[in-house]
C-alpha cells in the first residue's frame, strides 16, 4: 500500500486540534477553558489551510523579493501564518474569516479571571469557530473525513432555563469594558450584514418536541430554514418576535435622530460635534449607506437602522457612546473631521 501524501497526516493533526479544543471547552470548570479551546482551534484551522494549499499543490512557505524561503531566526522555514492562509483559500468578505480573526484578537483581549463570563458572552462565535470547521473540512475533503459522528452536544443547564437571559446580562455587566468596547469595535470594522451570518455568531431556538417519540427521533435535529414548511416558518418568525419583543423591543424604541446624537456627543467630548461632522463619522466608520443608495437597510445595525414609513435612520445608544470613546481621541477626530468619500474606508473603526 503507497504511503499517505503529506498533506494527509497535516489533515489527521489538525482533526486531533479540534478534538482537543472541543474537549477542553467542555469539561467541567472554569479553568481557561475559552483559551484553550482558541488555541487548539485556531492551530486546526492552520493545519486544515495548510492541508488544503498542499493537496491543491500550492506553497506553504513564506518567500521573499528573491522568491527564497525566508528562514526562522532560530532556524528552519517560515510558514505562511493562519491570517495570510485566510486570504488565499477563502474570500476576503466570507463570515468565516470574520470569525476565525474574532478569536485571533479575542485571545489577546482574555483576562483570565473574567475568562468564563467572556466565554458567556461569545458563546455563539465559539460554536460557530466549530460549525464552519466542520462544514470547510467536509466541503476541502468529504464526509469522509468528517468529525461530526465524534462529537456530542454538551448537557448543559443555565443557557435553557427561564433566566437565561436575566443571567447572561448580569454576566456581560461583569464583563472588562476593554473586552466589550474591542469586541464592539471589531464589530463595527466588518461589512454590514457579516455579524448577523450564522457562520459568523451562531443562533438558534430551542423548541422542545412534545409529541410521541419515534424510533428515529434524535434529540436535537439541525434544520435548514429553506426546508421548512409554510406551517414551520411561521413558528420560527412567532419565536423571533416573541424574542424581539424582549431583546430588541421595536426598531426604533430607544432610537435617536442625528440632532440627539449630535447632542450628547457635543457635550461629552472637549472637541465640537456638530451635524456635518455626524455625517462625517457616519461615512467614515461606515454604519450606514449613502442617502442615494439602492439598499437604504444595508447599516451597522448595531449603531443604526433604516425606518422605511418615515424614510429616515435612527440611531442607537451604542453609537454615542461609540463615538465618545473614539472622538475622544484626537487622531480620530481629526481623521473623522476631514474625512473624504474619496478616500479608503479606514482599516478598523
Amino acid at each position: 500500500m503507497a504511503p499517505r501524501p503529506r498533506w494527509w497526516h497535516t489533515l489527521q493533526t489538525s482533526k486531533n486540534e479540534v478534538r482537543l479544543a472541543v474537549d477542553l471547552y467542555n469539561r467541567s470548570g472554569n479553568e481557561r477553558q475559552l483559551e484553550a479551546f482558541i488555541v487548539h482551534m485556531t492551530l486546526g484551522w492552520l493545519k486544515l489551510l495548510q492541508a488544503r494549499v498542499d493537496e491543491q499543490g500550492g506553497d506553504l512557505f513564506e518567500r521573499d523579493a528573491r522568491n527564497w524561503r525566508r528562514k526562522h531566526p532560530e532556524g528552519g522555514y517560515l510558514y505562511k501564518p493562519l491570517r495570510f492562509l485566510l486570504r488565499e483559500v477563502l474570500s476576503e468578505n466570507d463570515p468565516r474569516v470574520a470569525n476565525i480573526t474574532f478569536f485571533l484578537g479575542l485571545r489577546n483581549q482574555v483576562e483570565h479571571r473574567h475568562e468564563a463570563k467572556i466565554a458567556s458572552v461569545v458563546a455563539g462565535r465559539t460554536q460557530a469557530l466549530l460549525l464552519n470547521y466542520e462544514t470547510t473540512l467536509v466541503e476541502f475533503f468529504g464526509r469522509d473525513e468528517a468529525l461530526g459522528t465524534e462529537l456530542r452536544f454538551p448537557l448543559f443547564v443555565s443557557s435553557i432555563t427561564q433566566d437565561a437571559t436575566a443571567a447572561l446580562r448580569a454576566v456581560r455587566a461583569q464583563v472588562p469594558r476593554g473586552v466589550l468596547d474591542w469586541m464592539q469595535d471589531f464589530d463595527a470594522a466588518l461589512e454590514p450584514g457579516i455579524t448577523a451570518e450564522q457562520k459568523f455568531d451562531f443562533r438558534i431556538y430551542l423548541i422542545p418536541h412534545t409529541g410521541p417519540k419515534t424510533e428515529a427521533d434524535a434529540a436535537m435535529t439541525f434544520v435548514r430554514a429553506d426546508q421548512l414548511t409554510p406551517e414551520q416558518n411561521a413558528l420560527v418568525e412567532q419565536v423571533q418576535t416573541i424574542i424581539r419583543e424582549k431583546k430588541v423591543p421595536v426598531e426604533d424604541l430607544n432610537g435617536l435622530l442625528p440632532k440627539a446624537v449630535v447632542d450628547a456627543v457635543d457635550a461629552a467630548i472637549e472637541r465640537p460635534f456638530t451635524v456635518h461632522m455626524h455625517t462625517q463619522a457616519w461615512r467614515y466608520f461606515q454604519v450606514r449607506p449613502a442617502t442615494d443608495a439602492p439598499n437604504a437597510a444595508a447599516t451597522k445595525s448595531d449603531f443604526c437602522r433604516y425606518n422605511p414609513a418615515f424614510g429616515q435612520y435612527v440611531y442607537t445608544p451604542q453609537w454615542v457612546a461609540f463615538l465618545i470613546r473614539h472622538l475622544s481621541d484626537q487622531a480620530t477626530y481629526d481623521a473623522v473631521k476631514n474625512y473624504s468619500s474619496g478616500n479608503p474606508p479606514p482599516a478598523e473603526a
